[in-house]
């Protein structure tokens, strides 16, 4: 399996786990080119593309919270909805598109938002180099998906990577009120540049007790894609559970 992630100042690839290239840049846009020309030449040929999963961090890719919103008359003016909102939501930067895990016109929903000129750079190289993209995700979604495999009963997922923290909560489960049409979470926000360990422990426990939730039913997620990548492994999310706080 070929992984390439993306931060704001770092990103490489790996094949099965072992890394095959990693370093820092300062455009995320000519790393993106770099990495995918490299992992090109080394798996695409004439007649079949490279199939790549793409994880982009928590500077990238943030959540957030739409809706309500009555009247939607499909997923398009859905989405252009979100898209407005999200550059204030998360604080990107330029015009966004978001993606929806759920329809947003009687419940708040889920979703990811990420910059337009990020996701035309992403399409456009896949054109250009035969990529094939398997997935293109953020890497908290990967982390929550390993601490809800874990614990179907987390309420509150921190993900400290090195450019962002990602902090996700809902309420606890015997209050009746995380149900789906919650999304499972009423909190999503992005903090970037990362917090440092003091700060991340203040925001990390400031969450807890404002949700009500027990350190048994949240997970703290640190990954180091750097220090992993420089011991030639690839950063698997879920090696970053501790179980607990930070």
């Amino acid at each position: 399996m070929i992984e390439l992630y993306i931060g704001s100042g770092a990103g490489g690839w790996a094949v099965d786990g072992t890394t095959r290239g990693w370093a820092a840049h300062e455009d995320v846009a000519a790393a993106l080119a770099r990495w995918t020309a490299d992992i090109a030449r080394a798996h695409a040929t004439r007649w079949r593309r490279a199939p790549v999963a793409l994880w982009l961090s928590g500077g990238l890719a943030r959540p957030l919270l739409c809706g309500p919103v009555d009247g939607l008359r499909g997923w398009r003016e859905a989405e252009a909805f979100a898209a407005a909102a999200a550059p204030e939501a998360t604080g990107l930067a330029g015009p966004c598109i978001v993606a929806f895990e759920d329809w947003p016109e009687t419940a708040p929903a889920f979703a990811t938002a990420i910059e337009q000129a990020l996701a035309d750079t992403i399409a456009g190289l896949a054109r250009e180099h035969r990529i094939a993209w398997r997935s293109v995700r953020p890497w908290w979604a990967a982390a929550l998906q390993a601490a809800l495999r874990e614990r179907p009963s987390v309420r509150v997922l921190a993900v400290a990577e090195d450019d962002a923290l990602t902090l996700l909560g809902g309420p606890p489960p015997q209050s009746g009120l995380a149900s789906r049409a919650q999304a499972a979470f009423d909190y999503a926000t992005t903090y970037a540049p990362a917090p440092d360990d003091a700060q991340a422990t203040a925001l990390w426990h400031r969450t807890l007790l404002s949700h009500d939730i027990l350190a048994d039913d949240a997970r703290f997620v640190r990954t180091a894609p750097a220090a992993a990548a420089a011991a030639g492994g690839w950063p698997a999310p879920a090696w970053g559970l501790d179980g607990g706080a930070a």
